[in-house]
């Protein structure tokens, strides 16, 4: 596919969000300022998991003056616009995903090396809608992380120990 059509692709996915990023922050007597934009360009940019200091550190590698402060009040707009949600992987570290738009994504976390697969869920999908049609809910979000030891991450804790001890 040429350059420019998936520049035109990227445009029309990014223009109905940049449009309810707008309503959201109107209705809330807040403006959609220059640091605002930036900050929401960066996290439609991403196809993954991120943190806040990545998401920073790429904004600044770019030439974007942008405080940590911003990005978190920013992303606290966005989770309430449902723009993005949070992906809590471990306690130490809020992780957060563009989800508007998106299908809902499982995540398997290895607990020794931090590495974190991305999956997709039908299966879960059906589940979740079931259970909540049953008990008279609609969904509105839902989350399926599993935490386990990969198979490298077995042997990284087997050398660490070894290490330690």
């Amino acid at each position: 596919m040429p350059d420019n059509t998936v520049k035109a692709i990227n445009d029309l996915q990014i223009q109905p969000v940049c449009a309810i990023f707008r309503r959201f922050l109107k209705r809330n007597g807040l403006k959609f300022t220059s640091e605002r934009a930036k900050i929401l360009d960066s996290v439609l940019s991403k196809s993954g998991v991120f943190e806040v200091e990545q998401l920073m550190y790429e904004m600044r590698r770019v030439g974007h003056r942008v405080s940590k402060a911003t990005i978190y009040r920013t992303l606290k707009h966005l989770l309430e616009a449902n723009i993005v949600s949070e992906v809590l992987i471990d306690s130490k570290q809020t992780h957060y995903q563009l989800s508007f738009g998106l299908e809902p994504k499982g995540y398997l976390v290895c607990l020794d090396t931090n590495a974190i697969v991305e999956f997709a869920m039908p299966e879960l999908e059906e589940l979740r809608d079931r259970i909540c049609r049953e008990h008279g809910y609609e969904p509105l979000s839902f989350h399926f992380v599993v935490y386990g030891m990969s198979p490298g991450g077995s042997e990284v804790a087997d050398v660490e120990r070894g290490s330690k001890g």
